[in-house]
C-alpha cells in the first residue's frame, strides 16, 4: 500500500489517543477530503449524478442519485447505499467515485445517503437518518427511476451495519427489501479487543479506531443493542438474501463471516466473496492498493447479477 497513506491514516488513528476528539476528528476529516481523489482510480462514466434532498425531523438529508448507462428503462432496480467511515468520517462527496463504479459495474439505480456524524451527533443519530431515508426511498421510488419492489440495502463498515439493521427494521415493519450488500461490515461494538478483531497488517483499522467508535458514536448507549451490534440480534428468519465481502486483511472479517452463518442458518440465501490479499476499506482504495480495483469492480458485478436474478432478468 501507498507509503504516504500509510503514514497519513496512522497519524489520524492516534490522533484519537493524542489529542482533543474535537482536533481528531477535524484532522481525519480533512486528510479524507484532501485525498479522496488521489486515493481513487478514476470513476467510468454514467449516465447521470445529481443530488437529492430528504426530508427528516432534524433537517434536511443530503443524498446523490447514480443513475448508470445500462440502468435501463425505469423503474427498475434500485440500491440505497450507506458510506463507511465509523460514524465519524466520510460523507456523499468522499464516496463520489466509489458510488459511480458501484452504479457503473452493478448496472443499478444507486441513492447514497448522508447521515449525521458523531461526535456531534451521537447514536441513534445516523441510525435514526438511515430509517428515515428508507421510508423516504420507498414512498418516493418512482420518482427516484427505481421500482419499490425491487429495492436493496447496502453499505461499507459502518455503513454495512446500517443496511444491516434496516434489513431488521424492515421486515419488522412490513417494508419488502429483495436483497442486502453488506461489504466488510462492522457488525458489533461490544467487543473491541478481542484477538479475531486484531488488524493483520496493523493500518487501516485496529482498535484505536474501533474504540473511537465506541466513545463517540456510541457514548453512553448500550453496544449491545441490536442497531449497534446487528451480529447479536435473535431472529435472522425471512431476512433479504445477501451478498457479504469480506477482506483477509481486515479486523472485521470474521464477524462478516459470522453474520453471514447467521443468515444461512435461517434459511436466508447467502452469496460470499472473500479477498484474501486486501485490507478494509479496499474498495475506496482502488488508487493506493494492488488489486483493488478489481476486487471492487468484481463484487459490484457480482451484486448487479443477484439483483437482476431476483429481478428475474
Amino acid at each position: 500500500m501507498d507509503k504516504y497513506f500509510r503514514e497519513l491514516f496512522d497519524k489520524a488513528v492516534n490522533s484519537f489517543s493524542t489529542d482533543s476528539p474535537a482536533h481528531a476528528v477535524a484532522f481525519a476529516r480533512s486528510a479524507i477530503a484532501g485525498g479522496k481523489d488521489s486515493w481513487q482510480k478514476p470513476a467510468p462514466p454514467i449516465a447521470q449524478a445529481r443530488a437529492v434532498s430528504i426530508p427528516s425531523p432534524c433537517g434536511p438529508i443530503a443524498a446523490r442519485l447514480y443513475t448508470p448507462l445500462g440502468a435501463g428503462v425505469a423503474p427498475g432496480p434500485g440500491l440505497i447505499y450507506f458510506h463507511g467511515g465509523g460514524f465519524i468520517v466520510g460523507d456523499v462527496a468522499s464516496y463520489e467515485s466509489s458510488c459511480r463504479r458501484l452504479a457503473a459495474h452493478s448496472r443499478l439505480r444507486v441513492l447514497s445517503v448522508d447521515y449525521r456524524l458523531a461526535p456531534e451527533h451521537v447514536f441513534p443519530a445516523a441510525h435514526d437518518d438511515a430509517q428515515t431515508a428508507l421510508d423516504w426511498a420507498v414512498e418516493h421510488a418512482a420518482d427516484l427511476g427505481m421500482d419499490k419492489n425491487v429495492l436493496a440495502v447496502g453499505g461499507d463498515s459502518a455503513g454495512g451495519m446500517l443496511a444491516a439493521w434496516l434489513t431488521h427494521y424492515a421486515r419488522e415493519h412490513g417494508i419488502s427489501l429483495c436483497a442486502q450488500f453488506l461489504i466488510f461490515p462492522l457488525l458489533q461494538l461490544v467487543e473491541t479487543k478481542s484477538k479475531q478483531r486484531k488488524s493483520p497488517d496493523g493500518h487501516v483499522l485496529g482498535n484505536q479506531a474501533l474504540n473511537a467508535i465506541r466513545k463517540l458514536y456510541v457514548a453512553d448507549a448500550d453496544a449491545a443493542d441490536p442497531r449497534l451490534s446487528p451480529l447479536f440480534n435473535e431472529n435472522f428468519k425471512s431476512l433479504p438474501p445477501a451478498l457479504v465481502v469480506t477482506a483477509g486483511l481486515d479486523p472485521l472479517k470474521a464477524e462478516g463471516g459470522a453474520y453471514a452463518d447467521k443468515l444461512a442458518g435461517a434459511g436466508v440465501p447467502v452469496q460470499s466473496l472473500h479477498y484474501k490479499a486486501m485490507p478494509h476499506g479496499f474498495i475506496s482504495l482502488t488508487g493506493l492498493m494492488p488489486g483493488a480495483l478489481g476486487a471492487a469492480e468484481e463484487c459490484f458485478e457480482r451484486f448487479g447479477q443477484m439483483m437482476a436474478e431476483i429481478n428475474g432478468v
